[in-house]
C-alpha cells in the first residue's frame, strides 16, 4: 500500500514475499492510475535495491528508500565493525584499503544483466592477508579477502543518505512510519480485518481495494466531523 495524508493512494496484490520485487510494478499501477509518478517515495530498506534506485533515477524520483546495512552504517567506528565491507569504500584516488592499510587489487570485473537494469560489477582481493595481525578478525579465506563492488549502487546509496539526513528526509521517513504502521494497525486491530477471506488474486485484491476504501471513507468522514467541531467551537 501507498499513503499520503492517512489516505490509502495506491494498492499493489502479489504473492511475491520480496518485497524489492514489488516495488516497481507498484509504482506502473500507480502511473497507470494517476498518469504520474511521485515525486518521493520513502520507504524502508526492504525497497532499497540498484533495480529500484535505477527505476526511480530514470522517472525522476527523488531517492528515499533505505538499503540493507543502512543503520548499520549509521554506528560508530569500533573493532566490531572496522572489518564490514561497508566500512572499505574507494578512497578519492579510487583505492580501497582495509584497515591495516593495505590496497585491494583489482581482479576482474563484469557487467551482470540478470536485472531490470544491467551493472558493472568489480571483484577485488587484498594480496596482503598473509602475516596481517587482523587476519583472523577480518577474513577466514586462505586465499585473502574479497571485495565485490559496484560504483553506481554506491552512487546511489549516497544520494539516499544524504536525503534523508536533511530535515525533509527525516519528516518524510518520520510520516512513513505514522501512516504506514498506523493505516495497518488501524484496519487489523481497530476495524478487527485480520485475515483475507477470497482467494486468487483478482479475489484478494478487490477485498483489499473494498478495505481501502472504506478506510478512506471513515477517514474523510472523521476529518469532516472534527472539521464541524472546530467551527462550532
Amino acid at each position: 500500500m501507498g499513503s499520503s495524508d492517512g489516505y490509502i493512494r495506491h494498492v499493489h496484490v502479489s504473492s511475491d514475499a520480496n518485497d524489492m520485487n514489488t516495488f516497481i510494478p507498484f509504482l506502473e499501477g500507480y502511473h497507470m492510475s494517476y498518469g504520474k509518478y511521485p515525486e518521493k517515495t520513502p520507504a524502508d530498506a526492504g525497497y532499497g535495491s540498484y533495480d529500484n534506485y535505477s527505476y526511480c533515477k530514470e522517472h525522476g524520483i527523488e531517492l528515499y528508500m533505505k538499503y540493507s546495512g543502512y543503520r548499520k552504517e549509521q554506528e560508530k567506528l569500533s573493532d566490531k565493525n572496522r572489518f564490514k565491507s561497508y566500512r572499505m569504500k574507494p578512497n578519492e584516488d579510487g583505492e580501497i584499503l582495509c584497515p591495516a592499510g593495505h590496497v585491494f587489487t583489482l581482479e576482474w570485473e563484469k557487467t551482470n544483466t540478470k536485472g531490470r537494469y544491467p551493472r558493472t560489477i568489480k571483484f577485488y582481493r587484498n594480496e596482503h592477508c598473509e602475516g596481517c595481525p587482523f587476519r583472523a578478525q577480518c577474513t577466514r579465506s586462505r586465499n585473502g579477502r574479497t571485495l565485490m563492488y559496484t560504483k553506481k549502487l554506491d552512487m546511489y546509496q549516497k544520494e539516499v543518505r544524504e536525503n534523508l539526513e536533511t530535515a525533509e528526509g527525516k519528516e518524510l521517513m518520520k510520516q512513513r512510519s505514522i501512516q504506514s504502521e498506523g493505516i495497518f494497525c488501524q484496519i487489523k486491530q481497530d476495524y478487527e480485518y485480520d485475515r483475507l477471506w477470497r482467494r486468487g488474486e483478482t479475489g484478494v485484491k478487490l477485498e483489499i481495494l473494498l478495505v481501502s476504501m472504506g478506510h478512506n471513507l471513515r477517514r474523510y468522514h472523521n476529518r469532516k466531523q472534527k472539521s464541524k467541531i472546530k467551527i462550532q467551537a
